[in-house]
């Protein structure tokens, strides 16, 4: 019987229920950090997280350090029961070595809010690397990751029971940067070898709304192919930033497991990036998920609010863990989603990914 391994241990695959394979709850991406050109505005930006300001940080977010730190365990526990109270069951922790990953403040949540929560294992874009990823070879980094998989993770006996997001950033019309090819050729050997399942956070970042994405992705599956990687435990995240439908398509005709569809919410701009750059509006990515619906996709689609900034809490102005159960289920609902098709998405396809065995 397929089993996940979780924070407190490994559970039935069927009793994941309602779950979210791309979460934020430790997280820290300073790597992120885009400082005001005029020190006023910098030194401003470095100051108190406030309410008043909640609307010039959604307006810039990557240029306010505490935007990018999830600290205070409190709040997210807090955040974290909302989505319980709206069905959720189970959330797949993506953070990493690097980006604020922290194993017993994933125990703790997961024990104070009564959900699964699965730890990753991997790292994230270059920028977030531990310095010693650049002296270590393919396999010496795959074998990190198998025993943090198999054995536990620093010693604390805490199991990963994912792969990622393996990271790759760059300019845009590079697919990665040298160091994340390493680590992403080592993530489909650590998979190839466990079984885990896979995310890859593509090179795209730089190219959200304004410049047509340059799809890098036949790269990425015939890297991961040519290192073993079963390619139906492999899920790509961060699809709503490729207006085009038909690249997730492709990527499930060459045997991709799923897409995810994961920034419900995150309805923010990186105006350091440029004007008018940011995150795919809800509306937009909503109509993508039809679009895959429609097209027959429902057992290849994962549905996420990744919560990848403060400013996605509730407590905050956000909609929280919490927003796909409460706003975005009905929305698609509305425009005819069935019954069934949402609960392939929310616990079928995830029970397929994670479950091992």
């Amino acid at each position: 019987m397929a089993t996940v391994q979780t924070v407190l241990g490994p559970i039935d695959a069927a009793d994941l229920g309602g779950t979210m394979s791309h979460v934020h709850l430790t997280i820290d991406i300073l790597c992120w950090h885009m400082p005001y050109g005029d020190p006023a505005l910098a030194k401003e930006a470095e100051g108190e997280f406030a309410l008043a300001n909640i609307g010039r940080i959604r307006r810039n977010g990557l240029a306010w350090r505490r935007n990018l730190v999830q600290d205070d365990v409190e709040l997210t526990i807090r955040e974290v029961k909302e989505y319980a109270k709206a069905g959720g069951r189970s959330l797949v922790n993506v953070d990493l070595p690097g980006m604020g990953r922290d194993v017993r403040k994933l125990q703790r949540i997961s024990r104070e809010t009564g959900l699964h929560v699965v730890a990753s294992t991997g790292w994230y874009i270059a920028a977030c690397h531990p310095p010693e990823i650049a002296n270590k070879s393919v396999e010496e980094l795959s074998d990190i990751m198998v025993r943090e998989l198999t054995e536990g993770i620093d010693g604390t006996g805490v199991r990963a029971g994912n792969i990622g997001e393996i990271g790759l950033s760059g300019m845009p019309q590079d697919p990665w940067q040298p160091a994340e090819e390493k680590v992403l050729r080592a993530a489909a050997r650590a998979q190839a070898r466990t079984g885990a399942s896979l995310t890859i956070h593509p090179n795209a970042h730089l190219l959200i709304h304004g410049e047509k994405p340059v799809d890098h992705f036949d790269l990425y599956l015939d890297v991961l192919e040519k290192e073993g990687c079963d390619l139906g435990k492999l899920y790509v995240s961060h699809l709503g930033l490729f207006p085009d439908v038909e690249i997730p398509k492709r990527l499930l005709r060459r045997g991709v497991g799923f897409v995810s569809y994961d920034h419900f919410g995150h309805e923010e701009y990186c105006e350091g990036i440029g004007p008018g750059r940011g995150f795919t509006p809800d509306k937009e990515e909503v109509g993508l998920v039809m679009q895959m619906l429609e097209a027959g996709f429902a057992d290849r689609v994962l549905l996420c609010a990744e919560i990848g900034w403060k400013t996605c809490y509730k407590a905050h102005g956000g909609w929280g863990y919490s927003h796909v159960y409460e706003n975005i289920l009905p929305w698609l609902e509305a425009c005819g989603a069935t019954d069934a098709q949402i609960r392939q998405m929310m616990v079928e396809n995830p029970r397929r990914l994670h479950g091992v065995g």
